[in-house]
């Protein structure tokens, strides 16, 4: 479930090499850019020697009034993983100048899990102060996923509607080895499997909110009026996040929202069919016809191809991709319509679900299977116009590309192909790189196409998703039910206050909490929304359908009700 500014798993934006940033890439040493160092660095407590301030941290030193010496620093910090020069002051936090801008956490630590390691490295975040009443009011936090964070900010409703309506300081980190949070120079397949797991990024999370909330004045103690109760929030992957940062961290954690989070999935508790019958289900419905027009173009474009076709760059051609570039590991017809017949027409159309909202002919999921169901076009050329489609979609119809250029959807690092860990696709370049390597280690996707589903029949197999994963991450091992084993997430029967909603038109429904008979914890189900359509870029948005403006209000009236619950309980 690769991402984009739009929101995490979302249709994938695939870079050029030479906009992906590599695994050795550090933070910018850009003056624009801010460290937060420990807090017992601000207090001036370790040996760093302080150097003298630029003058844009002193206009804001003597914006804000406070004492030059508090208020406006330098600091030359060298890790081992990397050496910063960097401003920093510790006003900055509560300064609104600095709403929306990278800030870089210096002292984030390597590896939670080893007591032993004093390793840091910095990791970028943002955060919004302007709406924050000061201590005793919340702390929104916005999870990162499986993509770099970037402007504009994550979910205008949180960060925007929520943050005002609460009071409420605003931080969102990014997910370590994704964009600018590099902590490590050319990790080897074995410093990845210890170092990039969700275990250590929920870690991340816990010990930067913790810092936060003291930086900003908050108590730790529960009974305090200065008590700074935390909300999570996150979609698909990291709504997933959202969720074990309550279920694993109840202490430090008050409340979770996780929309469109599959548990089940990461739980392997949901049928390897599950996904594409439903993604196929959805088209369906956007579309009477489509399943069966779809099915029966495949079929015709895979006999085709076999019966009358020897060259690869001529099929390609004919199918609408970029010959010149075309990737030379496909050299039969067979491999070409395994990866870009069988494979690869679901995984576009698992994009065009995720962003099938609000629902209406002018989606890429109602125009795609129109394109099928028109009998004007051959097979051929019908999966041409459908990655025609695709390539407006992702470029916008003023740039989109003459050709598809498939390069751009493989990952990098060695042996990649387009058929990956991840059976919606694992996007193009580091990033997805970064996210096969997660897919093979913990984050595994068990998906097939059924009898049933409008593709070309693929069952689910281990013995392939193993054999890819050890070419491409050799000694990574294979434990798909690490995760639940160790956390015990396929039982939330003592968990609390966690709010989950889901898309009902999202293939990903098929692995979200739907229901639940604990008290404690709340479900909304939106019938018209697809992947975490309450949690979009755009908000307020007039053309909301009713269920997610009503699914917003009655958020906010659970969120609300467990923040007064809290309160009642920490002062009792």
């Amino acid at each position: 479930m690769p991402s984009n500014n739009s929101g995490y798993g979302s249709v994938a934006v695939n870079r050029s090499a030479d906009e992906e940033k590599p695994l050795k890439a550090l933070a910018p040493e850009d003056s624009s850019v801010i460290h937060e160092g420990q807090r017992r660095q601000a207090l001036g407590t370790t040996s760093r020697v302080f150097l003298s301030v630029l003058c844009v941290v002193a206009c804001v030193a003597l914006f804000m009034g406070g004492d030059s010496e508090e208020s406006s620093l330098t600091m030359s910090a060298k890790h081992k993983h990397g050496k910063h020069k960097h401003k920093h002051h510790k006003n900055v936090l509560l300064d609104k100048h600095y709403d929306a801008q990278e800030l870089y956490f210096d002292e984030q630590i390597l590896d939670h899990m080893d007591p032993s390691s004093d390793e840091t490295w910095s990791e970028r975040y943002y955060k919004v102060s302007k709406y924050w009443k000061g201590p005793g009011h919340p702390i929104i936090v916005i999870m990162g996923g499986e993509d770099e964070l970037i402007l504009p900010m994550l979910y205008p409703w949180v960060n925007k509607g929520l943050a005002k309506e609460f009071g409420a300081f605003v931080l969102s980190p990014e997910h370590r080895f994704y964009g600018a949070s590099q902590p490590f120079h050319n990790a080897t397949n074995e410093e990845l499997v210890q170092l990039m797991t969700p275990d250590q990024a929920l870690e991340d999370a816990v010990n930067l909110i913790q810092y936060i909330r003291e930086s900003i004045g908050c108590s730790l103690d529960k009974s305090s009026k200065d008590y700074c109760p935390v909300i999570t929030f996150g979609g698909s992957y990291p709504g997933f996040l959202s969720a074990m940062l309550r279920f694993r961290f109840p202490d430090v954690i008050d409340i979770s929202y996780a929309a469109s989070a599959p548990l089940d999935l990461y739980a392997q508790n949901v049928a390897p069919q599950a996904y594409f019958d439903k993604v196929s289900e959805v088209a369906e419905i956007a579309s009477p016809g489509c399943e069966a027009a779809v099915r029966d173009t495949l079929f015709d474009a895979r006999d085709e191809l076999t019966t009358y076709y020897t060259s690869v760059k001529e099929a390609a051609e004919l199918t609408g991709f970029c010959a010149k570039t075309f990737p030379d590991y496909m050299e039969t017809i067979e491999e070409f319509i395994s990866e870009t017949i069988t494979y690869l027409v679901p995984a576009v159309f698992a994009d065009f679900n995720m962003a099938y909202y609000p629902p209406g002919p002018k989606t890429a999921l109602e125009r795609a299977c129109q394109i099928f169901q028109d009998p004007i076009h051959a097979p051929l050329k019908k999966i041409s116009l459908f990655y025609d489609l695709r390539g407006e979609v992702e470029y916008g119809a003023d740039h989109k590309p003459e050709c598809f250029d498939l390069t751009l959807e493989l990952p990098s690092g060695p042996n990649a192909t387009i058929r990956g860990a991840d059976t919606s696709g694992s996007g193009g370049g580091f990033t997805g790189e970064i996210w096969e390597f997660q897919c093979c280690k913990d984050l595994i996707i068990r998906a097939s196409y059924s009898e049933e589903s409008m593709f070309i029949p693929r069952p689910y197999s281990p013995e392939f998703l193993q054999e890819h994963c050890q070419a491409r991450f050799e000694g990574v091992p294979f434990k798909p039910d690490r995760m639940v084993r160790e956390w015990g997430f396929d039982d939330l029967s003592q968990a609390s206050r966690i709010l989950f909603t889901n898309g009902l038109l999202d293939g990903w429904s098929t692995s979200s909490i739907l229901s639940t008979d604990n008290p404690n914890l709340a479900v909304i189900n939106l019938p018209n929304g697809a992947h975490h359509s309450d949690l979009s870029m755009h908000w307020p948005n007039p053309a909301d359908t009713d269920d997610i403006v009503e699914g917003h209000k009655q958020a906010t009236v659970i969120l609300q009700g467990w923040l007064d619950d809290i309160k009642a309980e920490n002062s009792s």
